[in-house]
């Protein structure tokens, strides 16, 4: 099936935004270098984008890797599995070399992390609170469970190991998972 123009306009644009985020950082990618890198005028740019964090919003959603859905009626093998497939996920070098670059801006402008946070963590974290409240639904989990801070707690381990070594020690998630379920269990 042919592109239209629009949506052939709108890869291109994606895609020399990602490039020259990678090599530049959001601070150093204009709008205007955007535009000239992609062929694409500037007016169609801001067509598609109000402004250049709208735009590093989608190369955000363009390069996260949702997790698939885990839902095999066993909460806790469902919280296991999906910080396993997180854990071990093959990340493209892109991805990795133009999300340090998104993440030290996120850093600096606080509503743009926001939105950046609820991008990048936005389905996993749909999928924790699911398994979380059907765990305490089943009384395996305590009603007083932390969900809210869930996701630091289960992934930033996982997070920081991979910005910080970029190798997760074999069984690292089965130690997460475990620690937060001894933490909030409904029979301690």
């Amino acid at each position: 099936m042919a592109r239209t123009p629009s949506a052939s306009a709108h890869e291109k644009v994606l895609e020399a935004a990602i490039r020259l985020i990678g090599e530049r950082g959001i601070e150093g990618t204009s709008m205007d270098a955007i535009s000239q890198a992609s062929g694409v005028s500037k007016a169609t740019v801001y067509k598609h984008w109000k402004n250049k964090d709208a735009l590093c919003i989608d190369v955000v959603k363009r390069l996260r890797l949702a997790p698939p859905e885990f839902h095999s009626g066993d909460p806790r093998r469902d919280l296991l599995d999906l910080l396993t497939h997180v854990a071990n996920a093959k990340r493209p070098r892109r991805l990795m070399w133009t999300m340090a670059r998104v993440i030290s801006y996120a850093a600096t402008h606080p509503g743009f992390g926001r939105e950046f946070q609820r991008s990048i963590t936005g389905p996993a974290e749909t999928q924790v609170v699911r398994i979380l409240n059907d765990a305490i639904s089943r009384g395996e989990l305590s009603p007083r469970a932390e969900t809210g801070a869930a996701m630091s707690l289960l992934f930033g381990p996982i997070w920081h190991r991979r910005m910080t070594t970029g190798t997760i020690p074999p069984g690292m998630a089965e130690q997460i998972v475990d620690a937060y379920w001894r933490s909030w269990s409904a029979n301690p």
